[in-house]
């Protein structure tokens, strides 16, 4: 009882209303002296960290000492934030008294009185099961990324013996083999980013820069964005598709040729892509439409959600590209990156 009398001794100017609130709380709380050591803990708290003895063991000790020495340095670095005058927020390891490993999410706040810090309040919340999941996951996509790498390097193989063995052209399956190593950059991207976006700006560089024969025939301009996964690859196939067409027909055939990709949000929240094409051969439109052109015209706008315009001009290859942010309702398919 002893334990209870000074908790209420801590805390009795707050009242016994804020004393049954703090009480009532699932996580620990705790109150600091300014000078940062325990003045109270609540009985939640207690059964959190498996303290049986807080008078005797805890009360009156620094804060920071309590945590272990790899988390010790953070601690202490929020305590003194609060101190002086901060509300700061992290998350640390620290086992129970019993020694059972935790981690917890902390905040730690200031409590003034006059504009002064008198004393510090700092709550934890376990965390453990949260970041055990998460660790679970990451291991699994991990997994999954590992796999897909395999698969796609297992595809690329067999497909460039057996179009090699069937008497295919070269020109097939360098094609082929290319739209395969255009997915697979795109997805080595995505993979950095744990699925969940990738930067337009990888996926525009990944599949055009292999193609120029140096670094003055291609301009890339506009602020970085996140694509999601499914359309990511569909427009690395497509700019994979427009460099290969530049190779060997427009721009990039040419050492005088250059090309320039540019992008920009419009009013009205709409995506403006637009590949431009100068210093090649003179350009004509193809009598049939191949692979790559259903790939931009019709993939591209249909993943998009937005429209397709190529144009065929003398001086050079024009495409168009105009999409929503919100396309398909993907309110993640287009993101400035933080």
């Amino acid at each position: 009882m002893a334990d209870e009398g000074s908790d209420k001794t801590v805390l009795e100017g707050a009242g016994v209303y804020f004393l049954s609130v703090v009480e009532a709380s699932q996580d620990c709380i705790r109150v600091i002296s300014a000078d940062g050591v325990i003045e109270y803990m609540n009985a939640q708290g207690k059964s959190l960290f498996e303290i049986e003895d807080f008078d005797g063991r805890n009360r009156r000790r620094y804060w920071p000492d309590m945590w272990p020495p790899e988390s010790r340095d953070t601690v202490e670095q929020a305590l003194r934030a609060a101190q002086a005058g901060n509300a700061v927020a992290f998350r640390a390891f620290c086992p129970t008294a019993k020694g059972h490993p935790r981690w917890w999410d902390t905040t730690v706040s200031p409590i003034l009185e006059n504009g002064q810090v008198t004393r510090v309040l700092a709550t934890s919340r376990d965390v453990t099961g949260e970041r055990t999941a998460e660790a679970h996951r990451q291991l699994l996509v991990n997994e999954l990324n590992h796999r897909v790498k395999n698969t796609l390097a297992t595809v690329q193989s067999i497909a460039k013996q057996s179009l090699r063995n069937a008497g295919v052209e070269p020109s097939v399956r360098d094609a082929l083999e290319g739209r395969l190593m255009a997915i697979a950059a795109t997805h080595n991207v995505l993979t950095d980013q744990n699925w969940s976006a990738a930067s337009l700006r990888q996926i525009v560089d990944g599949s055009v820069t292999p193609y120029r024969s140096n670094p003055g025939q291609l301009t890339i301009t506009g602020e970085d964005l996140k694509v999601s996964p499914k359309p990511a690859v569909v427009m690395a196939l497509a700019f994979h598709e427009l460099a290969i067409n530049a190779l060997k027909y427009g721009a990039l055939s040419a050492p005088a040729g250059h090309v320039d990709i540019r992008w920009s949000i419009e009013d009205g929240g709409e995506l403006y892509i637009e590949w431009a094409e100068r210093g090649g051969p003179p350009v004509r439109q193809p009598e049939r439409r191949g692979f790559g052109s259903r790939i931009v015209e019709m993939a591209l706008p249909n993943e998009l959600g937005g429209a397709v315009a190529v144009e065929y001009r003398a001086e050079g290859l024009r495409c168009s590209i105009r999409s929503p942010l919100s396309a398909l309702d993907k309110i993640d398919a287009f993101m400035p990156l933080g």
